[in-house]
């Protein structure tokens, strides 16, 4: 799993995911994910080249959300794969975090330019 983050703007991160978060893959990007959390009061996670999650990927997602939560931050996820999507929000991650359909999309609610990170 590759993750690469990428400041916004003011205590604004986008961190942007490629690869399964499974199991292997939530354990190589956990420290990453959660430092470029521990910093920021809101987080773009685009999900885009994230073809599956399994539920340590979301227990990942959850707990970086309630850490920014405790600090009046939030975190926005975008770019779903269906599959993923579909999985996010059959198990209610969508009322506890934002989704957006896009990076553009998600961006553009922070007033950030629309580049950024991105897997290479």
């Amino acid at each position: 799993m590759k993750i690469e983050t990428a400041p916004l703007a003011s205590e604004q991160v986008l961190i942007a995911l490629a690869g399964r978060l499974d199991i292997a893959g939530a354990a190589e990007v956990e420290g990453t994910f959660g430092t470029a959390v521990d910093g920021a009061t809101t987080v773009v996670v685009d999900l885009t080249h994230v073809p599956f999650i399994a539920s340590i990927g979301i227990r990942l997602l959850l707990a970086n959300a309630k850490a920014l939560s405790r600090r009046s931050g939030r975190m926005i996820l975008c770019g779903c794969d269906p599959q993923v999507d579909k999985v996010l929000r059959s198990t209610g991650v969508d009322k506890l975090i934002a989704m957006m359909p896009t990076k553009a999309e998600a961006l553009a609610g922070l007033g950030a330019p629309a580049g950024g990170a991105g897997p290479a």
